[in-house]
């Protein structure tokens, strides 16, 4: 099995753009030294929780002082961006780490990020802003002349640029040969435009975005929320690829999970609960689960069934979090493979700001990658643990 990083990151408040950097460096270096396959990046600008509003800036840091790992944006909300421009910005990073580099798109699930945007707070408009925002970027990459007036956007890549002097506060010009004023620059994906993976994040039952993933050859990426859940993505991600012809491959899905590992049980149980996967559960991640409807679906997957309002640390670590030793968090993984009745190909391990305390987290991560996945069997993953034992 693969394990990955989903760095979204789950920071406190309070916490400086610069503290969330340099933990953000230590922690890529960490899991690349002990054989994670992806490291993602989440992009928000609004949320204090989750504080990186530009993935790339880390993304290329961390290349620099990693070996092997992959890293995405996970994912870029293209509805929030120009997507012109967020196609160069793509092109020009995929071009610098060539095949360490996949792009993950999704269409967005915060109100006050649509707001400041200046569209609508029911986010109306996400879902076919994503649509068109993807066609603009893949004509940009294609570097063909077109011209895009759309519902939302408007775009167009001249033949020949624009002629000298036709610009009002440009003086008229001759052009020498050899002088080389309409060079366009090349900032589309290193491999071209459809050598550029594409993943797709999803969070609701039976997701658009893993039609999409299905429809279009996609990786799709899935926030756990019990079995039903991924079982209804998987559904309908199968039958979309499928329809196009192809056979689905439950190895290409990344299922974004709470981990923490430790020797014992009770060692784990402890420091999850006091460190900072407890913290971020008390002040932040319980009330989005269940705004989300993802919470409940634990517990109908759970041996002992509890309102959910009645749900405590205690119980997150029982039955939520993949918590307990590297014997346990096998156990729980091979059970949701039953439950959901498709062994999928790599866990994306949520971070967690333990900052103050890294060296159990760090601990963690690394029974994980060596004690847990490395003894998974899933057929199709290309986890690069074994290479680095």
């Amino acid at each position: 099995m693969e394990c990955g990083i989903f760095h979204t990151p789950y920071m406190r408040p309070g916490r400086t753009d610069k503290e969330t950097f340099e933990y953000s460096m230590m922690l890529a270096k960490a899991a690349d030294s002990f054989g994670y396959r992806d490291f993602m990046v989440g992009e928000h600008g609004m949320q204090a929780w989750e504080n990186i509003p530009n993935p790339e800036l880390l993304i290329v840091a961390a290349a620099q002082v990693t070996e092997r790992m992959r890293f995405a944006p996970m994912a870029h909300i293209v509805p929030l961006h120009n997507p012109s421009s967020l196609a160069v910005q793509v092109g020009y990073t995929s071009q610098l780490l060539q095949d360490r580099y996949f792009l993950g798109v999704g269409a967005g699930s915060w109100e006050n990020e649509a707001v400041l945007r200046g569209q609508p707070g029911d986010l109306s408009e996400a879902h076919p802003r994503l649509l068109e925002g993807l066609e603009v970027m893949d004509k940009v990459w294609r570097r063909q002349p077109f011209t895009h007036e759309g519902q939302f956007y408007k775009a167009a890549w001249l033949e020949a640029g624009i002629e000298a002097g036709s610009v009002d506060h440009h003086d008229a010009f001759d052009l020498k040969d050899g002088e080389e004023y309409h060079a366009l620059a090349d900032h589309s994906p290193y491999g071209g435009a459809d050598g550029l993976e594409i993943a797709i994040t999803g969070l609701s039952a039976g997701s658009p975005s893993h039609v999409l993933a299905g429809q279009r050859g996609w990786t799709p990426v899935s926030f756990y929320g019990g079995s039903t859940l991924l079982r209804s993505q998987w559904d309908v991600y199968s039958a979309a690829v499928e329809a196009r012809g192809d056979v689905p491959d439950g190895s290409r899905f990344k299922v974004a999970r709470d981990v923490f590992v430790a020797k014992t049980d009770e060692e784990a149980k402890e420091q999850a609960k006091n460190g900072a996967l407890g913290h971020a559960w008390s002040k932040y991640l319980m009330p989005v689960y269940k705004k989300y409807r993802i919470l409940q679906g634990f517990i109908d997957d759970a041996d002992v069934k509890v309102d959910i309002n009645d749900v405590d640390l205690d119980y997150l670590a029982d039955h939520v979090w993949l918590c307990g030793s590297p014997e346990t968090v096998m156990a729980k993984i091979e059970r949701t493979f039953e439950q959901t009745g498709f062994r999928y190909g790599q866990i994306a391990v949520n971070t967690h700001d333990a900052l103050d305390d890294p060296a159990p987290w760090v601990e963690s991560l690394r029974l994980f990658a060596t004690e847990v996945v490395a003894n998974i069997e899933v057929a199709g993953s290309k986890s690069p643990v074994h290479e680095f034992a």
